[in-house]
C-alpha cells in the first residue's frame, strides 16, 4: 500500500491517499462534500467494523482529520475515540451495518495476526485511529456470518469451539486487506488492551435498563469507589459520562434496525422519561432520535 502526500492550503495541512483508494485523510475541511446527516460526538467504544454498501460516510476524527469513504467497502475503527459522522445517499440510497467486535474474539484475532503486521513506519504522535478498505469477494457475506454468529452469543461469550472458529476466521477473513497498511497495526494492538474505562462501559451497555450506581459498578469489578473514580479520571473521565454514553450508543444501535419507536427505545434504554431521552440525545449527538432513524432507515 503507498503512502501519503502532504501539502499546505492557506495554512492548512492536507493529507490526501495516494493510491487510488475511496478514501480521502486530511486535516481541511472544506473540500466541497455536500452535507447529509450529521452526527456528532459518537464514541467507538470498541473495536469497530462498518460494512458500507451504498452512499458516502465521512467521518471527522478529534484532531480534525476527514476520512471519505466511497461505497461498497469497509471501515475499521479503533476504540475509545470521539468522531463526527457525515452521511450522504447516492441514488437515493444510504445503506450500511455496524458490528462492534467484543475483546475476547478480537483478542484472538490479533494474536493470530500479529506476526504478519505491517508494523515498519509506524505514524509518530497522533496515528490515524480509522482505516477503509475497497470492496472485495464476498465481503458482505463474510460480514453478514460474522454478524449472526455474534448475534447468538450472550456478552461474546462463546457456547462452544465450533462457534467461535467461524467467528475467528470471518473476522480475519475481514481484517486480511488490512495487514499492510500501517496504521492498521497500531489500531488492532491499541483496541486490544483491556482498560477500566472499557470494563465498565461494557458493563453499563450490556445492561441499561438497570438504575447503576458508582458503587454498583466499582463492586461489580472488584474495585473500591475511590479507586474506581481515580483509575477513570487516569483514562480521562468519569462515571456519569461513561453511564449517559453507553446508554446513548445503545440507543443509536436500536434505531438503526428500524425496528423500534422512540418510545421503546427510551424505556430499553433505563428512561423513564420519552422527553428527557429525546433531549439527551440531541444533546449527545446534535439530531433528534426521530430524524436520527428516518436517516438510516428509509
Amino acid at each position: 500500500m503507498s503512502g501519503y502526500s502532504l501539502k499546505t492550503i492557506n495554512g492548512n495541512s492536507i493529507i490526501k491517499k495516494t493510491d487510488g483508494q475511496n478514501i480521502r485523510i486530511s486535516f481541511f475541511n472544506g473540500e466541497g462534500i455536500p452535507e447529509d446527516v450529521n452526527v456528532s460526538n459518537v464514541y467507538v467504544a470498541a473495536f469497530t467494523l462498518v460494512c458500507l454498501h451504498h452512499g458516502h460516510v465521512t467521518i471527522t476524527d478529534e484532531r480534525g482529520r476527514t476520512i471519505h469513504c466511497v461505497a461498497p467497502g469497509l471501515m475499521v475503527l479503533e476504540r475509545n475515540q470521539l468522531i463526527n459522522i457525515t452521511m450522504q445517499e447516492v441514488d437515493g440510497h444510504l445503506s450500511f451495518d455496524v458490528l462492534d467486535i467484543p475483546h475476547e474474539l478480537l483478542t484472538i484475532a490479533h494474536e493470530l495476526l500479529i506476526e504478519k503486521l505491517q508494523t515498519e513506519h509506524q505514524p509518530g504522535e497522533h496515528p490515524f485511529r480509522i482505516v477503509y478498505s475497497n470492496d472485495f469477494a464476498a465481503r458482505k457475506e463474510v460480514f453478514d456470518l460474522l454478524r449472526f454468529t455474534l448475534s447468538q452469543e450472550k456478552k461474546g461469550i462463546f457456547e462452544n469451539e465450533e462457534k467461535e472458529n467461524i467467528a475467528t476466521y470471518a473476522l480475519l477473513l475481514l481484517l486480511s486487506g488490512f495487514i499492510h497498511d500501517t496504521a492498521f497495526a497500531g489500531i488492532i494492538s491499541r483496541s486490544a488492551k483491556l482498560s477500566v474505562k472499557y470494563k465498565v462501559y461494557n458493563l453499563l451497555y450490556t445492561e441499561p435498563d438497570k438504575q447503576w450506581k458508582l458503587n454498583d459498578v466499582s463492586s461489580a469489578i472488584f474495585m473500591s469507589a475511590s479507586t474506581l473514580k481515580r483509575k477513570l479520571a487516569t483514562e480521562g473521565t468519569t462515571f456519569s459520562e461513561l453511564y449517559i454514553t453507553a446508554r446513548m450508543n445503545l440507543a443509536s444501535k436500536l434505531l438503526r434496525t428500524g425496528k423500534y419507536s422512540v418510545t421503546n427505545v427510551a424505556v430499553l434504554c433505563g428512561y423513564d422519561s420519552v422527553s428527557y431521552f429525546i433531549a439527551c440525545f440531541k444533546r449527545q449527538f446534535n439530531i433528534t432520535p426521530s430524524a436520527f432513524m428516518k436517516s438510516v432507515n428509509h
